[in-house]
């Protein structure tokens, strides 16, 4: 009896990047906790203190107002990632062996791929995009779930096949990463919203992300320009030409440009596989979907490409 061909071996699929500059957020995040939670002390304590730092009621409320939206922050945070589930369940299609068996088979295979758990595989939702062509992943109590927009695949599945299964890819390695998670949200809350700081670590998610989709899918880089150029024309792109543009698309503006995005340049994205030969150019022209699309954004919690 032939046993089973052996998985080839996963590489460190996180961008080296990521976790020092991971590091460094959390320490600025204790940091700005200690300093509110002196702030509390401050403004609430009987101290000398007070009279000396906080003698205006103007300054005062402002300071009580900060000080509660830190404290809710928490709260705040379970809040939206069990409303996203409630609502992505209550809006949403469950993909199974009965319900868009593909995409629960592709689902299957790059968690099985990726190293999950047969208990701990995310979920995966359709839903309506509305013309929007997304995917995000998210977490709630015990749940990783992944939701799909139809729009990436609606009619065109087979043609869209390789650039659906990248993004599935892509999005599972932000639950791999522990992106999703509701102590890698906290761990980062307030240093995420410092100017420059919090979208550099977001674009080094998403490049690390970005590996995961081509280590699943090494011919789907067509998945990042599917959102770029849109479903119904991005096979008309090259993508050997996207990396020569990629190639021109450098300097101090193009760098400038990127400070306060969530996501790297599409372009970039596309040479940054090309450069650790993730993805094969040639092989991607050549194939069903040939063209790159783009990655889901980061809102209320949740990961995208």
């Amino acid at each position: 009896m032939r046993s089973p061909a052996p998985q080839p071996i996963r590489p460190a699929l996180r961008h080296p990047l990521e976790i020092p500059i991971y590091v460094l957020c959390v320490i600025l995040n204790v940091l700005i906790a200690i300093a509110l939670i002196g702030g509390a002390i401050v403004e609430l304590a009987q101290t000398p203190l007070q009279a000396l730092v906080i003698v205006s009621t103007p300054l005062r409320l402002a300071v009580a107002s900060v000080l509660l939206a830190a404290f809710a922050l928490g709260l705040l945070f379970i809040l939206v990632r069990q409303l996203t589930r409630a609502s992505s369940r209550g809006s949403s299609v469950l993909a199974s062996p009965h319900q868009f068996p593909e995409i629960e088979a592709m689902k299957r295979e790059a968690a099985i791929r990726l190293g999950f758990r047969r208990n701990r595989e995310p979920e995966i939702y359709v839903t309506a995009g509305n013309g929007v062509l997304n995917a995000f992943a998210a977490s709630a109590f015990g749940h990783d779930f992944v939701v799909v927009h139809s729009d990436l695949f609606a009619n065109t599945l087979e043609q869209n096949r390789r650039a659906l299964r990248f993004i599935i890819g892509h999005e599972l390695g932000h639950i791999r990463l522990g992106h999703t998670r509701l102590s890698y949200q906290l761990s980062v809350a307030f240093s995420g919203l410092v100017p420059l700081l919090g979208p550099y670590l977001s674009r080094l998610r998403e490049l690390s992300c970005d590996r995961h989709g081509a280590w699943f899918e090494p011919e789907g880089a067509d998945g990042l320009v599917l959102l770029t150029a849109g479903r119904y024309i991005y096979r008309q792109v090259h993508l050997a030409d996207l990396l020569d543009q990629a190639r021109k698309n450098t300097g101090f503006w193009n760098t400038v440009a990127q400070l306060q995005l969530s996501h790297p340049f599409t372009v970039r994205r596309v040479a940054e596989l090309s450069r650790l030969r993730l993805i094969e150019p040639a092989a991607a022209a050549a194939g069903d979907g040939a063209a790159p699309g783009r990655g889901p954004a980061v809102a209320d919690g949740r990961r995208s490409v």
